[in-house]
């Protein structure tokens, strides 16, 4: 119980720091994060001066970094930032998204990846998510992780799939499986109560009306049978 007050405090009281992409493109995440939890407490326009600011002012209990677009200095400036705020939480924004940019920031140890084109309401609800300890990303980039297969690029254009977190990445595998819930917290390593939340979560987001038709649709995004772990 107290776990949960601690993570709803966290939640409650997240200030949040804005780095990179435009003047214009910061004032818009601004306005996206007006009324909600999540106040934005410092702005940058490169990830070298928010690092440089450290210990100056407030800490971020979020980061929401916009990509350059270059994989090699957006891994240098997740590491850095992060190095520079312990304990905060990185959300990164990308114009076109690929498996090996999202491998590289995993690893730096951001939590979450997303399309910069987000809606208001999927952005609140993905710092939601990573305040609370998630980890969110497309999920068409994580069937590309689990498979190993080639650089897989979105842009804005693509077709929009829903946002899983890593766990009900998880659990939509077992299901593909038939696994039932017991099964499945065995497996995970966590309660079966925590499975069902989990499962409801999941079928709202694919938009189906039961965990049949979950891992149905898991089977035909062709990841029925594979392994049960992203990382």
């Amino acid at each position: 119980m107290g776990g949960e007050l601690e993570q709803r405090e966290r939640m409650s009281q997240a200030p949040v720091f804005l780095v990179g992409g435009s003047d214009l493109f910061r004032r818009g995440l601004k306005g996206f994060l007006e009324a909600t939890p999540f106040e934005p407490v410092g702005e940058f326009t490169k990830y070298q001066g928010c690092v440089a600011a450290a210990g100056n002012g407030p800490a971020p209990a979020l980061i929401v970094y916009v990509s350059s677009g270059v994989i090699e200095e957006t891994a240098s400036a997740v590491d850095a930032l992060l190095g520079a705020y312990d304990g905060a939480r990185l959300l990164l924004l990308s114009s076109a998204m690929s498996v090996e940019e999202l491998g590289a920031c995993l690893r730096m140890g951001a939590r979450g990846y997303l399309l910069n084109t987000i809606s208001k309401d999927a952005l609140i609800h993905s710092l939601a998510l990573i305040a609370l300890g998630e980890t969110v990303f497309p999920s068409d980039l994580a069937y590309a992780l689990m498979s190993g297969g080639d650089a897989l690029v979105r842009t804005a254009e693509s077709p929009k799939l829903p946002e899983l977190t890593l766990r009900e990445v998880d659990i939509l595998l077992c299901l593909t499986e038939g696994m039932a819930n017991k099964q499945i917290a065995r497996r995970l390593g966590i309660r079966e109560a925590t499975v069902k939340i989990h499962v409801k979560s999941l079928i709202g987001k694919l938009g189906v009306a039961n965990r049949t038709q979950a891992a149905l649709w898991g089977v035909r995004a062709g990841i029925g049978g594979r392994s049960n772990s992203v990382a």
